[in-house]
């Protein structure tokens, strides 16, 4: 299948390496001064059996023409509207559109534009973009969901994680796609408010007198929104972020802790503050969520000055 990924970080550059590497014919949509570093420096990613370069094809929006299979978005949230009209000219049929970018703000932008070419989209990978545009990766995790936002099955969908799974991806398609999606919210919300507020480690939380606790209550928190908001979590999913928020020992962190300890601009916005207005328009209080969403978001002032 022939790629354009749109978003070169931690994400996008880990999954166009694998795609790479499995033989499909993987485009890098950038912006001009991101083309001549990776002309010249490749894609490198690194891992505990040391640093690899692959070398995919780079344009940028000037250069960009129809002719992909699929469009994988790997951005953060607030640069979704100038990357939609960027990729603009590639989304002709047979090209759809797979989002990977957290929470749910984007389906709506993204299906008014474009359509039916947009399907629904959940990536679980543990990967860190250091500063000289390295990818670490973190852990070997790598799932992909994938569907129509209907639930319909599609033999575009088949095509499609056929090629995520010779990439090495643990690939599932749902029944309620959109149902995945809240899952996967329900988790990034509940490991981003609990390892952002105590800077920590799920691991280091846990160990004091206390963490475990409200590290529960962040999770029935989360779960009790999204039920709200007609998405409820199914039992054993969970289980699964309450094991995670838990473990002993753990060093598991979210993306939104690591920038905030970085320094770095949080995606607040899209992965709390919305999930957290979508709970309160639902009748549903969200306490320690929305303490989170205030401490991020005046990270973010200070970022910004």
């Amino acid at each position: 299948m022939r790629f354009l990924i749109v978003g070169v970080g931690a994400v996008g550059g880990f999954v166009a390496a694998r795609l790479a590497d499995a033989g499909h014919d993987v485009t890098l949509l950038v912006r001009p001064h991101s083309a001549a570093r990776l002309h010249n420096d490749g894609l490198r990613l690194a891992s505990r059996d040391g640093v690899r370069v692959v070398r995919p094809s780079v344009v940028t929006a000037a250069e960009l023409t129809p002719g992909y299979d699929a469009i994988v978005l790997a951005v953060k949230a607030e640069d979704l509207g100038a990357v939609m009209a960027g990729i603009e000219p590639a989304v002709k049929p047979p090209a759809v559109i797979v989002p990977f970018l957290n929470g749910m703000g984007h389906v709506e932008p993204l299906a008014g534009r474009f359509g039916p070419a947009v399907l629904g989209g959940v990536l679980r990978v543990v990967t860190e973009r250091e500063d000289d545009g390295t990818i670490g990766v973190l852990a070997p995790l790598f799932e992909v969901e994938l569907g129509e936002l209907d639930g319909s099955p599609s033999a575009r969908v088949d095509r499609l994680a056929s090629a995520f799974r010779e990439a090495g991806a643990d690939v599932t398609l749902p029944a309620d796609t959109v149902g995945a999606m809240w899952d996967k919210w329900v988790y990034i919300v509940s490991i981003g408010a609990v390892t952002s507020l105590m800077r920590a480690p799920v691991g280091e939380i846990v160990a004091v007198p206390g963490g475990e606790h409200f590290a529960r209550s962040v999770v029935a928190e989360a779960v009790a929104a999204a039920t709200a908001c007609g998405h409820p979590v199914p039992a054993g999913q969970v289980r699964v972020t309450e094991q995670a928020l838990t473990a002993a020992g753990s060093p598991t962190t979210s993306s939104l802790t690591r920038d905030l300890i970085a320094g770095r601009r949080t995606e607040v916005e899209a992965v709390l503050a919305d999930f957290a207005a979508r709970a309160g328009a639902a009748g549903t209080a969200t306490p320690l969520i929305d303490l989170a969403v205030l401490a991020l978001r005046i990270h973010n002032q200070q970022v910004a000055a």
